[in-house]
């Protein structure tokens, strides 16, 4: 009921109660003059108002329901604001169950000189899942990943996580290791439509283990222990004492320091990651180095933003690896944003880097003599990409970019690889 019409029920209830008190005191006691005159005085106020609400409907904007006055709604909420349960869940002590997904489509272009241009297109990341909350204490989130190729689903993310201690939270979980901060962005939520080569070379992936988290004002950690092995590793290989079946593990610890509210800005956070590899008896692990640090930082103001990230990787073979990289960015409009990516990693003592695995280690050499461009591995390389982005909104965007990069010091007859990767993508998350 709109506000016109409480106030015509209100004024109309009023013209009832004084008519009924006028007939009260007909019946009841001895009416005098003054109060009949009083009474039809109120009536006569009643009825003015009545006239003045008629005459100011008469000026309003027109829109009309069978002849009666319909005021225009108001705005709807954006529902891509909205926090709301979609999901019935069917156990009563799940106090929330949402569902979950994200569309990815991107495409790819690579060239390299001497070598045969590679290009596709494809669904990068198709996933859907649930997460939820039971009781006041406990969430969790299941997630799978459905494969194009043979529409097949792998598990992409799990947890189950208690959050009934004051000082941590107590995490089940598949997931990724906190090492990295871009490693560490979703998906969903990267400027770039690959995440940079130091970050993918040194990619734990989503792994099975344990982990304690908390923060204290501006300070939070985390640490964990996991497997250390992708998928069912475990059932094929042997360890070097003939042993089938021996389990590895990661450990990690996390520790950043936020200061946005000190220095009044949107974003200004440190953060250190550390990983070790515990590979004692020869089993490959998805972590190739025996250890690894990162250290980053991350600023951000207004419509700029800032994230830079140094690597440190002690390989098992006594070879070492260090990169880094710088990517500002900025939005243009409150719709658009330009990105930069500037990337450089180096490797010595029997260490080697490759190309991008997405997609400049594609192309094929044309010439038979010449090795492909994935499986040349060189001393020295660095990258620059540039790129735009257009968000929908916070949920849909389209990006594109453009990648220019050089792998040096290559033994053999040549001596450098220079490449350039055009990319484009969809990216969709709900």
């Amino acid at each position: 009921m709109n506000l016109t019409s409480k106030k015509h029920l209100l004024s109309a209830s009023a013209v009832c109660l004084t008519l009924g008190t006028a007939l009260s005191l007909q019946a009841n006691e001895p009416a005098t003059d003054a109060r009949l005159r009083a009474l039809e005085h109120e009536l006569s106020i009643l009825r003015q108002e009545l006239s003045a609400e008629k005459a100011n409907r008469a000026q309003r904007p027109t829109d009309f329901v069978a002849g009666e006055y319909v005021p225009e709604p108001e705005p709807m909420a954006d529902p891509v604001d909205r926090d709301e349960v979609f999901v019935t869940p069917k156990q009563s002590a799940v106090t929330e169950l949402k569902v979950r997904g994200r569309m990815h489509y991107q495409f790819g272009y690579a060239s390299a000189d001497e070598y045969s241009d590679f290009s596709t297109q494809e669904w990068r990341r198709l996933r859907l899942g649930v997460s939820g909350k039971i009781l006041d204490d406990w969430s969790f989130e299941l997630v799978g990943n459905i494969q194009t190729t043979d529409s097949s689903t792998l598990l992409e993310d799990a947890h189950l996580r208690y959050n009934g201690l004051d000082w941590t939270t107590i995490t089940f979980e598949h997931l990724r290791p906190r090492f990295g901060a871009e490693l560490n962005t979703s998906s969903s939520k990267i400027k770039t439509v690959e995440r940079s080569n130091i970050s993918n070379s040194f990619d734990p992936g989503k792994i099975t283990g344990i982990s304690f988290a908390g923060d204290y004002g501006i300070f939070d950690y985390q640490l964990g222990a996991y497997n250390g092995e992708s998928g069912d590793q475990r059932s094929s290989e042997l360890t070097n004492r003939g042993n089938e079946g021996v389990p590895e593990y990661l450990l990690n610890a996390s520790v950043g320091l936020d200061f946005s509210e000190q220095v009044g800005l949107d974003q200004l956070a440190f953060r250190l990651d550390y990983i070790d590899n515990a590979d004692d008896d020869g089993i490959d692990q998805k972590f190739g180095p025996e250890s690894a640090w990162a250290a980053s930082v991350s600023l951000a103001t207004g419509r700029f933003s800032f994230l830079a990230e140094y690597v440190h990787a002690e390989l098992f073979n006594g070879g070492e690896i260090d990169g880094f990289y710088l990517m500002p960015s900025v939005m243009l409009t409150d719709k658009l944003e330009a990105v930069l990516r500037y990337e450089n990693m180096e490797a010595d003592g029997g260490g080697s880097v490759r190309h991008q695995s997405r997609y400049a280690r594609r192309v094929v050499a044309s010439d038979p003599g010449v090795s492909s461009a994935g499986s040349t591995r060189g001393e020295d390389y660095w990258a620059l990409y540039g790129g735009v982005n257009y968000y929908i909104n916070k949920s849909l965007k389209f990006m594109f970019g453009v990648e220019y990069a050089e792998l040096d010091d290559i033994s053999g007859s040549r001596d450098s690889i220079d490449t350039v990767t055009g990319f484009g993508a969809i990216r969709l998350e709900f």
